[in-house]
């Protein structure tokens, strides 16, 4: 739809065009007028018409005047000239302004609405092609840095990669420059899960995204870098940089990447290690680099805390190193005593023989996870705690990657914990387990904080099966069926005008307003202010 304005000074003539105009067949969904020309110049900054129709003779300001400051702040409008003098000097300033036509008064009005229609022909056209252009630019932004993703994955996992397309990458990123060095360094978002809960709600799309932005501007400075999710290890940003010649690049890189590191602890809370690769002139050589990154980031000792970036490998006595599958009928006996702590003296002793290795690295921890696992996995067939009611696997789960011994023994001990408890619980068989019990408490406690977690902890059931077992009796997810619950209630509250939408934003479980009123006009298409507006019209209605 497009508005027009129409300034002269003469009454008669501003309402002659107002009914001569074909409006509705033209789009035009809103007319104003200005009775002189400052007037005029005041509503195109404010109203912003797309089509101007101007007299040229009034008074204090003409016609000309404002077209000449019209055409040079508001471009993008059309004009066209209303005059009762057919002077050829008028016409050719009028050309000067680019203005669409020009019309002699008494305004015809088949010429009026001719003049109208070109201008809305040229102002549709304008407006495709500038949307044209915007989903280009949008196109161009979102498939060069997945081309780049792409390119880059296939370069450092050392797949062959055709000349001409390695040529193309250089001449889009502009790597044409001599005296460059190539190399790449491998960040480690160790809490990345605990994270991107608290910060993004769980959506680890934006997570990444925020994260791959964050360190390209942190690197802008000192390298023409580009960062990416590893799609082959979780929680690993892969940092391919671009540096100018330098007699140390892995040092000053190292330096640099402390500073990124930082960055992601203050902004974002991160905590992170890094490995950089050694460097080379040549582009096609990153996949050494990485290699050398990798293995640089799983030695790294995590007995030891202090540097979180690391240029060189980490070696230690690895001879005599204990394994927690030695431990197995040990436990077994312990589980079964009922003592939990002769259960975590096991392990704490197992730990100490580690401690005293005085080296530790994080592949050792990530395969001593995984074997920790199998065990414990193993250890509850035998126990008879394997399984949910429903004949399900239940998996102990295990972490990527840690950033201190403590972590690792932390999720070592939760393991035993669980376990214990469910063989004390006497779970299996003892309580039939019956998916009404969540959609009750959804029910009741709609207005509190509930998260799946709650559900999975307390039913000793994955997240994953109690999601399905839920959609498939109601229809609808945990989460989708609590959001349905709350906007339910607020519509009945809605219905009350006595009762303040504050009020009600906090009756049905949202701390803030303004959240509420987005997450409510999502769901029901209305803000909560206009869903309540219409159930008192419609009640008047009745």
């Amino acid at each position: 739809m497009y508005k027009v304005l129409i300034v002269d000074d003469e009454r008669p003539v501003r309402t002659a065009i107002r009914l001569a105009g074909e409006w509705e067949q033209l789009a035009v969904s809103e007319i104003a007028e200005a009775p002189e020309a400052r007037t005029g110049l005041e509503l195109l900054k404010e109203w912003k018409p797309d089509i101007v129709l101007v007299d040229i003779k009034m008074p204090v300001m003409d016609g000309m005047e404002m077209l000449r400051r019209a055409s040079a702040e508001h471009p993008e409008a059309k004009y066209i000239i209303i005059s009762g003098f057919d002077e050829f000097e008028y016409a050719r300033q009028a050309l000067h302004y680019k203005v669409l036509d020009y019309l002699l008064k008494p305004v015809d009005r088949a010429e009026l609405n001719r003049s109208l229609r070109q201008a809305i022909r040229q102002l549709d056209e304008e407006r495709q092609q500038r949307e044209t252009e915007q989903r280009q630019c949008m196109m161009n932004n979102l498939s060069l840095p997945l081309f780049k993703e792409k390119l880059l994955t296939m370069i450092i996992e050392g797949d062959s990669v055709h000349p001409p397309i390695i040529e193309d990458y250089k001449r889009l990123t502009s790597m044409t420059k001599q005296g460059v060095l190539y190399g790449c360094a491998i960040v480690q978002l160790l809490n990345l899960n605990s994270v991107c809960a608290a910060k993004f709600k769980g959506d680890s799309f934006s997570c990444y995204f925020a994260v791959t932005n964050m360190i390209d501007e942190c690197c802008a400075p000192w390298s023409q870098g580009f960062s990416f999710r590893s799609y082959k290890s979780d929680h690993e940003i892969i940092v391919v940089l671009e540096i100018g010649a330098h007699s140390e690049p892995k040092a000053f890189s190292a330096a640099q990447i402390t500073e990124v590191i930082a960055s992601l602890q203050n902004l974002f809370g991160f905590t992170s290690i890094a490995g950089v690769g050694s460097f080379s002139p040549s582009f096609e050589q990153l996949s050494s680099s990485y290699s050398e990154a990798h293995a640089i980031k799983s030695s790294i000792n995590i007995l030891k805390n202090g540097n979180r970036v690391f240029t060189e490998i980490q070696t230690g006595r690895r001879a005599g190193m204990p394994s927690i599958l030695n431990k197995k009928e040990l436990l077994i006996r312990a589980f079964e005593s009922g003592n939990i702590e002769f259960t975590r003296g096991i392990v704490a002793g197992y730990f100490e023989h580690i401690k005293q290795s005085g080296y530790f690295s994080m592949d050792d921890a990530r395969k001593a996870a995984v074997e920790f696992t199998f065990l414990i996995e193993d250890i509850a067939i035998q126990l008879g705690v394997a399984e949910d009611l429903q004949g399900k696997q239940i998996s102990f789960g295990t972490a990527q990657s840690y950033s201190s011994f403590e972590e690792f023994s932390d999720f070592v001990f939760r393991v035993i914990s669980h376990v214990f408890d469910r063989i004390q619980a006497g779970l299996k068989g003892s309580e039939t387990f019956n998916i009404i019990r969540i959609k009750n408490y959804i029910d009741d406690n709609f207005f509190t904080d509930i998260h799946l977690t709650m559900f999975s902890e307390q039913y000793f059931l994955s997240k994953e099966y109690l999601s399905r077992l839920f959609k498939e009796r109601f229809g609808f997810g945990i989460y989708e069926y609590v959001l349905k619950v709350r906007m339910d209630k607020a519509k009945e509250m809605l219905d009350d005008p006595a009762i303040q939408i504050q009020q009600i934003s906090s009756k049905v479980g949202f701390n803030d307003n303004a959240y509420f009123s987005k997450a409510f006009k999502k769901y029901s298409g209305l803000s909560p202010s206009e869903y309540r507006n219409r159930m008192m019209q419609s009640k008047k209605s009745m």
